[in-house]
């Protein structure tokens, strides 16, 4: 399966530009576990509602917004944990039997920023929200492959997300350890300067199995420290699943 890479964007505390992304690449280190973008593009009223994810989501998506119109494109939202702090503060309220708002239950569910982006931008094209656990990327990725193979016409936003994961998990080894969102934009385009991948999927070996990842950075930024390599292939694996990229040029 081939597709071209167009553009990317991420944000994560303290590491915000493609200068900062670059070097990052070179020495990946943990970042800081609180921040939150300022979002001074979105009326104040408007953000005022939105979650940390939202926020984070909102940032790496309006980087595209001067090199295409957000209302055309199709989207892919994944997230492992979806809005996890948002649903552990209704759960405490329930624990405790008191009264959340519906406002809050309302943003509390898995699909909550693809609605967001869609309201903000009046984007009505073809949305999907996903999770597939640490391999949300992988599955996001492959979501996004399929949608703009049905829709060749169109390009495909790709947004990958999630917010630290909160001290009680700690104990279960959950990643992220710290915030964080990547947007890729996918096109059926071949223009110069663009990255053409192509994925392939295979059932890992047994010495594959037995050397699977216990990885220390979420999925979708050791795929843009690949990116940002001169190293032509790059391979995830998951329940004895493996995912390999490759560039074709770019």
């Amino acid at each position: 399966m081939h597709v071209n890479l167009k553009q990317w964007s991420a944000w994560s505390p303290t590491v915000e530009t493609e200068s900062e992304w670059k070097s990052w690449a070179v020495d990946p280190v943990l970042l800081p576990e609180k921040g939150s973008p300022k979002l001074p593009f979105i009326p104040a009223i408007r953000r005022r509602r939105m979650s940390k994810l939202a926020r984070m989501i909102m940032q790496v998506v309006f980087s595209f917004k001067d090199v295409i119109d957000l209302s055309e494109v199709n989207s892919v939202f994944a997230s492992h944990h979806g809005e996890l702090d948002t649903t552990l503060e209704l759960t405490d309220l329930l624990i405790n039997e008191d009264l959340f708002s519906p406002q809050k239950f309302s943003h509390s569910v898995h699909n909550t920023t693809s609605g967001l982006f869609s309201i903000e931008v009046g984007n009505r094209e073809a949305a999907t929200a996903l999770s597939g656990g640490e391999a949300s990327f992988c599955y996001g990725f492959l979501e996004a492959m399929t949608m703009q193979y049905r829709f060749p016409q169109q390009k495909t936003l790709l947004v990958v997300a999630d917010e630290s994961v909160p001290a009680c998990f700690e104990e279960y080894g959950r990643t992220p350890k710290f915030p964080y969102a990547a947007a890729f934009l996918l096109s059926g385009d071949n223009n110069q300067g663009d990255y053409r991948l192509k994925l392939s999927l295979n059932p890992c070996t047994m010495q594959e199995l037995t050397a699977e990842q216990t990885l220390k950075f979420p999925q979708a930024l050791l795929f843009l420290r690949w990116l940002l390599s001169t190293e032509k292939r790059f391979t995830l694996f998951h329940h004895r699943q493996s995912w390999t990229w490759e560039k074709l040029f770019g």
